[in-house]
C-alpha cells in the first residue's frame, strides 16, 4: 500500500543576501568648496577687526590720532573708490554732488564721531577696554529705535538693554583715571550708531562700495580739519615713527578697511544671516586677548566682570531683535550691515520724525534690500513711497470709499437689470 504524502513539491531555497548599512554619501565639492569659503571669510572678519585696537594702539605711539585716521581712510577710500567706480551701474549710477554732501556728513557722524573718538580714548584706557566699550553699538541703536522712532522692543531686548548699563556702570572706576577714556568710547559708539541710521536713509549710490569709499573719503578730510584744529601737524615728528607704527598703519589700510570689508560683503550674500552677526560680540573678544598677548595689558577681576556682562547684554540684544540691522566694526570704516529684514519699517519711521527733520532725511532710493542667500544682487528699496504714502487714518477713508462706491455700483446694475426684464424695483 502505496502513503501519499500531502506536502507538496519542495519550494526553491532563497539565498539571502547580506543587507549592509547605507554609507552617507559625502558632500559635493562645490558645498565642500562654498562651507570653506565661508568658514575662512569668519575666520578673517573675526581676527582681522577684531585687531585693529591693537593696530590702532601700536600706531598711536609716534602718529597723533586725527592724522592717522586722516590718512588711513584717504588711502583707502582713494583705493576703494577707483576699484568700486568702475563696477556696476556706471551711466545710471554717478555719484551727484548731494550724495558727495551726505556721504561726507555721514562719514563725519561715524568715523570722524565714531572711530575718532575710540582712538581717542585710548590714550587713557587700553585696547581692550575700548574694544568692549564699542561693542556697546547695538545696544544703542536699540535705545535710539526706541526713543526716536518708538519702536517695541522684546522682553529679551530690554533685559539686554538693562544688563549692558549696568555692565559700563561696573566697568566705571572714578579713582583708576579712566573716566574720561570710558566717556570717549561710549560717545564714539553712540556716535558710531547714530551714523549708522543716518546712513540707511541719507541719498547714497546704489553701489554700497562706491558709498563706502565715498564715505571715507568725506571723512577724511573731516579728520584732518580736526586734526589741524587740533594742533597735532606741530606734534608730528617723521623721524621718530618707527617701523611698528608704518607696519600697523599698513595695517589698518589694506587688512583693517580693505580685507575684511570685501569679505564682508561677501559674508553677507553667501553666509546665514545669524552667523555673520555673531561678530558683534566675537570681535571684543579677540581684540582682549591680542591685546593680553601682544600689549601685555591686563583686566583685573572688575574689568573682567564688566567684560562679561557687557558681551552677554550685546549677546541678547542681537538675538532679541531678529532681522533688524546689525552694523559692522566701528573700526572698519565702512556702514556694512546685517539683517534679514533690512528695515521694513523704515517709511514710518521717518513719519514719526518732525517735518523739518523728515525733509532732511528723505532718501530717493534706498541703498539696501532684503539678503539674498546666493545671489549677488539684491532688490534695492524705494522708500520713497513710503514715505509719501498718506497715514493711516485717511487710507483708512479712502478705503472706506472705495468699498461704498463698488456696493452702491453693484447695486445700481443690479436695479438696471431688473427694470429691463420689467420686473418691480425693490423698494428702499
Amino acid at each position: 500500500m502505496t502513503q501519499v504524502s500531502l506536502q507538496g513539491p519542495p519550494r526553491p531555497t532563497r539565498t539571502l543576501r547580506r543587507t549592509t548599512a547605507r554609507r552617507p554619501r559625502p558632500a559635493p565639492r562645490r558645498v565642500q568648496q562654498h562651507t570653506f569659503r565661508v568658514v575662512v571669510g569668519m575666520a578673517i572678519v573675526y581676527l582681522v577687526w577684531g585687531s585693529t585696537y591693537v593696530a590702532i594702539d601700536v600706531a598711536m605711539t609716534t602718529i597723533p590720532p586725527m592724522l592717522l585716521m586722516a590718512v588711513r581712510f584717504a588711502v583707502a577710500g582713494a583705493l576703494l573708490y577707483a576699484w568700486a567706480i568702475r563696477r556696476g551701474d556706471r551711466h545710471r549710477d554717478r555719484p551727484t554732488l548731494r550724495q558727495w554732501w551726505h556721504a561726507a556728513v555721514t562719514g563725519g557722524t561715524m568715523l570722524v564721531g565714531g572711530t575718532g573718538l575710540i582712538s581717542l580714548a585710548m590714550v587713557w584706557i587700553g585696547a581692550g577696554t575700548a574694544a568692549l566699550l564699542s561693542a556697546t553699538v547695538p545696544v544703542w541703536m536699540a535705545l535710539f529705535a526706541r526713543t526716536v522712532f518708538g519702536d517695541r522692543l522684546t522682553r529679551l531686548a530690554w533685559v539686554g538693554l538693562t544688563i549692558g548699563l549696568v555692565g559700563v556702570a561696573v566697568l566705571v572706576d572714578p579713582s583708576g583715571g579712566q573716566t574720561v577714556g570710558i566717556v570717549l568710547a561710549l560717545l564714539g559708539a553712540m556716535a558710531w550708531a547714530a551714523g549708522s541710521l543716518r546712513s540707511r536713509v541719507a541719498p547714497a549710490p546704489a553701489r554700497s562700495l562706491v558709498a563706502a569709499a565715498m564715505e571715507m573719503l568725506g571723512a577724511s578730510v573731516v579728520f584732518l580739519v580736526v586734526g589741524v584744529a587740533l594742533g597735532e601737524p606741530a606734534r608730528l615728528d617723521l623721524a621718530a615713527v618707527d617701523l611698528a607704527s608704518v607696519v600697523s598703519f599698513g595695517y589698518l589700510v589694506v587688512a583693517g578697511s580693505l580685507v575684511a570689508f570685501t569679505a564682508y560683503r561677501w559674508l553677507l550674500a553667501n553666509a546665514p544671516t545669524p552667523v555673520v552677526g555673531t561678530h558683534a560680540y566675537v570681535n571684543p573678544i579677540v581684540a582682549v586677548l591680542l591685546a593680553w598677548g601682544l600689549l601685555g595689558q591686563r583686566l583685573e577681576g572688575r574689568a573682567l566682570v564688566a567684560a562679561a556682562t557687557i558681551l552677554l547684554s550685546v549677546m541678547l540684544v542681537v538675538l532679541g531683535r531678529p532681522g533688524e540691522p546689525v552694523p559692522a566694526q566701528a573700526t572698519s570704516g565702512g556702514d556694512v550691515f546685517v539683517g534679514s529684514s533690512r528695515w521694513r519699517r523704515l517709511g514710518r519711521r521717518i513719519g514719526r520724525l518732525p517735518a523739518r527733520a523728515r525733509s532732511q532725511v528723505r532718501p530717493r532710493v534706498g541703498r539696501y534690500g532684503p539678503v539674498a542667500t546666493a545671489v549677488t544682487a539684491r532688490p534695492t528699496l524705494r522708500s520713497e513711497h513710503a514715505v509719501s504714502s498718506p497715514p493711516r487714518p485717511a487710507r483708512r477713508g479712502l478705503r472706506r470709499r472705495r468699498r461704498a462706491s463698488a456696493v452702491d455700483g453693484t447695486a445700481c446694475a443690479i436695479r438696471h437689470r431688473q427694470a429691463r426684464r420689467g420686473r418691480p424695483r425693490p423698494r428702499r
